[in-house]
């Protein structure tokens, strides 16, 4: 916990939930902080341990004035994305606000309180210049970065790639149109996902302006594969799980070749499809019961599973295969199918299917980034701008889940997977322990020790202040 002068000092404490309980209803308080403080210290020394800063530092920087180091531009964009901030104005009222804050984002004191600009009332930069930085950065640039990024995250978070599981899929999201006639555009955003412990971690991304011809979801998958085979260690990738929308076949057999399997389901339109089902509807087929899809429909079919092996009739595919079908029986009787196939030929119909769920853990998270992290949200801005934007969400995205995922493995308590806002919980210091607190809980202690607080006011008062930090001025408008 810092002291509030310039030089500032650091105690060591530890979580004692009964020492501080006792302490308060005694009237005893050395200070109150947003519980968020503390998720921010941990996620700080995340991002120290695994580096992620200093690689930020070959981050392309287009400016000719250069007083604002670009890694705070990159570091407050991950932190929008952590807090769930809907614009880049609220950087100024939410992470600009406490002191506390921007020094876990690596302000130092000057900076927090003169800012960067002589004259602002913005601390320690604006929206603007941040948006004016982002804009020189072109598409290319944030994928160039990003592969840099990666191969750095698998060195330093050998987790993720421990199963060498893939996922791909594609998503658009929408730049509004804005000022001065300015028309608003789409972007086509493929993502490379890799698969581990039971979640799913953005690794790769690459974006298309929508309608220039280059945006099908194949040839953005092609070259995210090609790129995680050139920039991470030989045999990361051992199974690539797809849907409809990335079938080739020739493709398919090249990566079993390089030895990738791929586990992927079959369009309609195909004669392997037509084929699978007719196999399905033999007298002596068998069928496997499975669970149920996740889906918002009620009552939810009953699943089973046919297992097909010895698939020989896609042409473009050269390599063998083995697959299954899905039959959903709804109980109003309608009946539906899916089919996929793979080129590993040791899974299990089970195993096969299993993998099929998986794939859907790339679509779940792109509805949880969609919901909660205002990814079709970001308003009127310069293209470049919105898809930094972007590229920044999906980063914080997979940080956040390493954190969490490390701090579970360690059994420390973490942030809540919500929004991450100061308030609804409160962190109580008392010497050299702390509890974290909802603030029901601080309200009903003081309530019930009244006297104790009233005669210990200014005390008290005094080490609230000492965490509040020095005050800051009044913005002018």
């Amino acid at each position: 916990m810092p002291a509030a002068d310039v030089g500032t000092t650091w105690t060591l404490v530890t979580e004692d939930r009964a020492s501080v309980l006792a302490a308060l209803a005694r009237g005893e308080c050395d200070g109150l902080l947003p519980a968020a403080s503390e998720f921010m210290d941990g996620f700080a020394g995340f991002l120290a341990t695994t580096g992620i800063l200093p690689a930020f530092a070959s981050f392309p920087d287009h400016r000719q004035r250069q007083s604002i180091a670009h890694v705070f531009f990159c570091n407050t964009l991950v932190h929008k994305a952590i807090f769930r901030l809907d614009s880049l104005a609220q950087i100024d009222t939410v992470l600009f606000h406490s002191p506390d804050v921007l020094r876990k984002l690596g302000f130092n004191f000057r900076q927090i309180n003169e800012g960067f600009y002589a004259g602002s009332s913005q601390r320690p930069f604006n929206a603007e210049a941040l948006a004016d930085f982002f804009a020189q950065v072109t598409v290319e640039e944030l994928f160039q970065h990003q592969v840099k990024l990666s191969k750095h995250l698998v060195r330093q978070c050998p987790e993720l790639v421990e199963e060498g599981v893939v996922v791909l899929d594609a998503n658009t999201f929408t730049v509004p149109p804005g000022h001065r006639g300015r028309p608003g555009m789409q972007y086509k955003v493929c993502v490379l996902g890799l698969r581990s412990g039971g979640r799913l971690y953005p690794s790769l991304w690459h974006f298309t302006p929508r309608g220039l011809g280059e945006d099908g979801d194949l040839t953005q998958g092609k070259l995210l594969i090609a790129t995680a085979q050139k920039a991470w260690p030989k045999g990361t990738i051992k199974r690539l799980l797809v849907d409809r929308g990335f079938i080739d076949g020739g493709w398919i057999s090249q990566l079993k070749q390089d030895g990738i399997d791929t586990v992927i389901g079959l369009r309609d339109d195909m004669n392997l499809y037509e084929d699978m089902l007719g196999l399905a509807r033999l007298d002596d087929t068998v069928w496997t019961p499975a669970s149920p899809p996740r889906l918002h429909r009620k009552p939810l079919p009953e699943r089973s599973l046919c297992h097909l092996t010895d698939l020989e009739t896609w042409d473009a595919c050269t390599v063998p295969l083995q697959g299954i079908v899905i039959r959903d029986l709804y109980p109003d009787g309608e009946v539906r199918f899916q089919c996929l196939v793979t080129t590993d030929l040791t899974l299990t119909a089970d195993e096969i299917h299993r993998n099929c769920r998986d794939r859907w853990a790339i679509e779940e998270s792109f509805m949880d980034l969609t919901r909660y992290w205002n990814i079709e949200r970001f308003g009127s801005c310069r293209p470049n701008v919105a898809a930094a934007q972007y590229h920044f969400t999906l980063l914080a995205y997979t940080l956040l889940h390493l954190y969490i995922r490390r701090s579970e493995d360690e059994g420390r308590r973490t942030a809540p997977h919500a929004p991450v806002f100061a308030g609804r919980e409160v962190v109580a210091y008392w010497r050299d322990c702390y509890a974290i607190l909802l603030l029901s809980e601080l309200v009903a202690i003081i309530m019930d020790n009244y006297d104790a607080w009233a005669a210990n006011r200014e005390t008290i008062f005094a080490a609230l202040r000492s965490c509040e930090g020095p005050p800051r001025p009044a913005n002018r408008t």
